[in-house]
């Protein structure tokens, strides 16, 4: 998440001129406190700003709640193999809320990063499985780039609904085009979209069945004038079931003879396996 990088200065314009209303210097000191703090346990690094700041272009609705921006992150070497590992949002919860002072529900938003990577207790805990595979393809000797699709998260008490099922809020081409504003930076070797949500936002079409071969159901978007792989997977998150990602590894040659299917470290160091014979 080191900012002395090639490409910071376009994406910290990207973040405050689409998604966060604040001072350039406000999204320099998230960063850095986020680098400088990453390895430390106890640390709590997320951010609370009131919601008014939410730029207009995310199209939030009013009286909504729960809500939560993650920036992008990165990892590795830039002059390495560059992949992108695209999410859907920044899922948040009260429980996140009051661990931040009792930041207000209903006006403040928290921001923080893609799988609360910024912090050491996170990435070790709840996020192991996601550190597992980014950590494992930087040891791989990879550049790895984290975002969402949607930037934006919030929770619709009256609806019952989380932003990415609210129709107004998921058609709004912004978001898409932030996105595509961000990969043109990154310039991606490959992205890797993790479920078929975040296929179909990218690539603007429906998402083939995902327990196959990753071979099967790779597509590709153009970007700076050239074609990108893009590789969609099953999600790492724990409500996967075992089953699934089996027949996911079997449909890819990958040995599941000595893992845990249930437990999704175990699935992340295979992904690292799968992808780093690309």
């Amino acid at each position: 998440m080191n900012r002395r990088t090639g490409f910071y200065e376009r994406l910290r314009s990207i973040i405050t001129e689409n998604i966060l209303n604040v001072p350039k210097e406000d999204i320099d000191k998230m960063y850095d406190s986020w680098e400088d703090n990453k390895n430390k346990k106890g640390v709590k690094t997320n951010f609370v700003y009131s919601d008014k700041l939410i730029h207009k272009n995310q199209k939030t609705p009013k009286d909504v709640t729960i809500k939560g921006i993650d920036l992008p992150t990165w990892f590795g070497n830039y002059n390495n193999k560059r992949v992108v590992v695209l999410g859907i949002d920044p899922l948040r919860s009260e429980k996140i809320f009051k661990k931040e002072n009792n930041a207000d529900i209903n006006n403040d938003v928290v921001i923080g990063t893609p799988y609360a990577l910024n912090e050491k207790d996170t990435r070790e805990g709840w996020c192991a499985n996601y550190w597992a595979f980014i950590n494992g393809l930087v040891e791989k000797n990879h550049f790895v780039y984290c975002t969402d699709i949607f930037k934006t998260y919030y929770y619709n008490k009256l609806t019952k609904t989380r932003s990415y099922n609210d129709i107004e809020f998921i058609n709004n081409n912004k978001h898409r085009e932030i996105l595509i504003s961000e990969l043109e930076l990154i310039k991606p070797d490959i992205i890797i979209a993790f479920g078929s949500i975040a296929h179909q936002k990218l690539l603007k079409k429906n998402c083939p069945t995902i327990g196959q071969s990753i071979f099967k159901t790779k597509s590709f978007i153009e970007l700076n004038s050239k074609k990108v792989d893009v590789f969609t997977v099953m999600h790492l998150s724990k409500g996967t079931r075992g089953k699934n990602m089996k027949k996911f590894f079997e449909a890819n040659n990958i040995d599941t003879s000595f893992i845990n299917v249930e437990n999704k470290v175990e699935c992340a160091k295979k992904y690292v396996e799968l992808f780093s014979k690309l």
